[in-house]
């Protein structure tokens, strides 16, 4: 694997940006070379230059320095292809300077939009790295990846397939998998792979710009259906109707659906009911947080993708540390990969000491954000923060810490150890009991669910 593919990849996932703007302006850029301490990159669209000359260049030279360590220059280069300049003209109006803040994203519903479908293309065309070969099966993922193995086979018996685990598992992987599979063994099927921010998009410009028609004949004429994220669907009655009724056409007529989502249906807020049981009538599979063979797998794969001789201790070491998610291992080994690159030294243990220590710091909120939770959930009971901390297990006192130590958990992903300490010196038991309870609490009253959604959106937006 190239090897300034593998800093561009590392400089990407630093980027703090929507879903939106990463998919349609960050995912068709091609890296091309390191010149000396130039960063050459490549884009199709003289548009998409436009924006990223206008926001995003700068930005890149902070995190390429950051990853290299010595200042570097962007160049990007555009092929200047006519035809999808017209478009783009046609569809924005000229190029103009862009400001993110006021961005919209196009529809691609019909030929006017041509831009915004090769876009979408140069996305797929980047995606053929996630296969099933390159998925690290293990217990905790093993229902999803056989089942999407059936579906990606042809088998018709899981149907709506939906797939549900937190960020960093596989999810978008497995999606892409299935994509790239059926798209090699049955090229004519019509595959549509979205995320949940696309389709709502597109349904709010189909009525906007009067194109209903054209988004219907787009999703209903699918063969296979891929959404991922549904989660987002959550309060946007309007597009859980047209998903709705989307989903009805479709598997009337033994299409294939698959959805992925962080949670499982019950646990979307706001989620219409006759929704919720379409998207529970097939296979349900969750995917949990990878256990120690695993993630030394996939560090073992993606040290060989990359052609990096890691001694295996030092493997050990990096799965042992990283628990959370397969991105934080990945973002481990391409970290060393640049690192080694540009020292020229093979990867040692410091250095991967080193890297852990970054990747944890970074993931790991401030002290000040645990005591803001505290402080939340506090004033909603009418207590003080000192009171959840303290030793008083009167019934509000408990039920407000049990909340806060939840919120906690969800938010910054420390252990159940950790977020005791934080909470008075609690024992490992505690924590977990009150996550527990919590929990059983979310799924049999929808009001209790929603108070804690809200809290957990307010205190992760500061």
């Amino acid at each position: 694997m190239n090897s300034f593919e593998e800093i561009f990849d590392l400089m990407k996932s630093k980027l703090d940006i929507t879903d939106i703007a990463r998919k349609t302006f960050v995912e068709p850029i091609k890296p091309v070379a390191l010149n000396g301490n130039t960063a050459v990159f490549r884009v199709e669209a003289p548009f998409i230059k436009q924006v990223l000359q206008d926001n995003y260049v700068h930005i890149f030279k902070e995190h390429l320095q950051e990853i290299l360590g010595f200042e570097v220059n962007v160049d990007i280069l555009c092929e200047e292809h006519s035809a999808l300049e017209e478009a783009a003209k046609k569809a924005q109006g000229g190029i103009p300077k862009v400001n993110l803040n006021d961005f919209e994203p196009l529809s691609e519903l019909d030929d006017d939009h041509a831009m915004v479908s090769k876009l979408h293309q140069s996305e797929e065309k980047s995606n053929y790295q996630y296969t099933f070969d390159t998925f690290i099966e293990g217990e905790s993922n093993k229902l999803a990846y056989a089942a999407c193995q059936a579906v990606a086979a042809g088998q018709k018996n899981y149907n709506p397939l939906y797939i549900y685990g937190n960020p960093g598992l596989g999810k978008t992987h497995l999606l892409s998998a299935v994509r790239n599979e059926i798209n090699q063994n049955r090229p004519e099927l019509n595959i549509i792979f979205v995320v949940a921010d696309t389709f709502i998009n597109d349904f709010v410009n189909s009525i906007k710009f009067d194109r209903t028609v054209a988004f219907k004949n787009r999703y209903r004429g699918a063969d296979v259906l891929l959404i991922d994220d549904v989660q987002f669907f959550s309060g946007k009655k309007e597009c859980q109707q047209e998903l709705f009724n989307t989903f009805n056409e479709l598997h009337s007529t033994g299409k294939q659906i698959i959805f992925t989502s962080d949670r499982p249906p019950k646990e979307i807020n706001d989620l219409d009911q006759r929704l919720q049981s379409r998207l529970e009538w097939g296979l349900m599979a969750d995917i949990s947080v990878p256990e120690f063979e695993t993630r030394l797998a996939i560090l073992q794969r993606k040290s060989k993708l990359m052609d990096l001789n890691v001694q295996p201790q030092v493997l050990e070491y990096i799965a042992d540390k990283l628990k959370n998610n397969i991105r934080q291992l990945e973002g481990a080994i391409t970290k060393m990969n640049a690192w080694s690159l540009v020292s020229d030294i093979s990867p040692t243990m410091a250095m991967a000491q080193s890297v852990v220590k970054e990747i944890l710091e970074e993931n790991v909120p401030p002290l000040v954000t645990i005591q803001k939770v505290i402080n939340e959930v506090a004033s909603i009971y009418g207590l003080s923060g000192e009171e959840i901390r303290s030793e008083k297990r009167s019934a509000n006192i408990s039920t407000a810490r049990q909340i806060a130590m939840y919120v906690v958990h969800k938010i910054t992903g420390l252990s159940q150890t950790e977020i005791g300490k934080e909470f008075g010196g609690r024992d490992h038991s505690t924590v977990v009991y009150a996550l527990k309870k919590v929990r059983e609490c979310i799924q049999r009253d929808k009001a209790y669910r929603n108070t804690i959604d809200d809290l957990i959106k307010n205190i992760s937006n500061i």
